[in-house]
């Protein structure tokens, strides 16, 4: 029995386990909407030029599922091909495709996508997301946008600024996430801890040793976690 019917209906699952690349690229180019969805995601699985260049062009499909998986899948594979088409996907008319295409723009880690991504740090439906790919690429020139997030209103995008200054690792954001171990919010001290390990400085170890007290476990297992990590750096510079 054919996995295609006449009205072109094809099982997803089968050409997928199959390994099927071409039958999946026919089904997102001739399947129907949630085929298509289907087929944009299995196809993240291969790193295939031709695969990409389908991906690339499901990016401009009417449906916002189609572009979603597509943006995710050009992300798993991470081709830079890619980039310049995901950075128009990361204007979106839909937040939830902008929020993958930030993510996928992460997973690349290409600089072509650090200036719309500073950009898009204006965007609050998916500027989490943003900070995260920001720290992804590890480009020091987001450092003092990721500063500025620390004394955002909303403890989320305070939390993802840190989580992304402990990727970049620069020592330039030491001062305020050690200030940060003395914020209100529990999830936003719990990743100051994080950054400050990630980030190795000695001038952290004092600030982590007195938040070893934290009224909140997580964040005292996150502190000690955090002076290990320090620790372990410190140690490995010394060499």
């Amino acid at each position: 029995m054919s996995i295609f019917n006449g009205s072109f209906n094809p099982d997803v699952d089968k050409l997928e386990s199959e390994g099927d690349i071409n039958g999946l690229i026919r089904t997102l180019q001739k399947g129907n909407n949630k085929n298509r969805a289907k087929a944009a995601r299995a196809l993240g699985r291969f790193n295939d030029e031709n695969v990409v260049k389908a991906l690339v062009t499901a990016l401009d499909h009417d449906d916002g599922d189609v572009r979603w998986n597509a943006a995710s899948s050009l992300g798993k594979i991470g081709n830079p091909d890619a980039v310049p088409f995901l950075l128009k996907t990361l204007r979106d008319e839909k937040w939830y495709v902008r929020l993958q295409t930030a993510d996928a723009l992460g997973e690349i880690g290409d600089e072509r996508a650090l200036l719309p991504l500073l950009e898009s740090l204006k965007d609050e439906k998916i500027r989490n997301n943003v900070a995260i790919a920001l720290g992804h690429l590890g480009d020091s020139r987001a450092v003092d946008h990721l500063i500025d997030g620390l004394n955002d209103d909303d403890f989320s995008f305070r939390s993802a600024s840190e989580e992304a200054l402990g990727m970049i690792g620069d020592e330039k954001a030491v001062p305020i996430l050690i200030e940060a171990l003395k914020d209100d919010n529990v999830s936003v001290r719990r990743h100051a801890a994080g950054a400050l390990g990630m980030i190795g400085d000695e001038r952290a170890i004092k600030p982590l040793l007195d938040a070893v007290d934290d009224e909140k476990w997580y964040v005292r297992l996150q502190v000690e976690e955090a002076i290990q990590e320090l620790n372990a750096r410190l140690k490995k510079n010394e060499k």
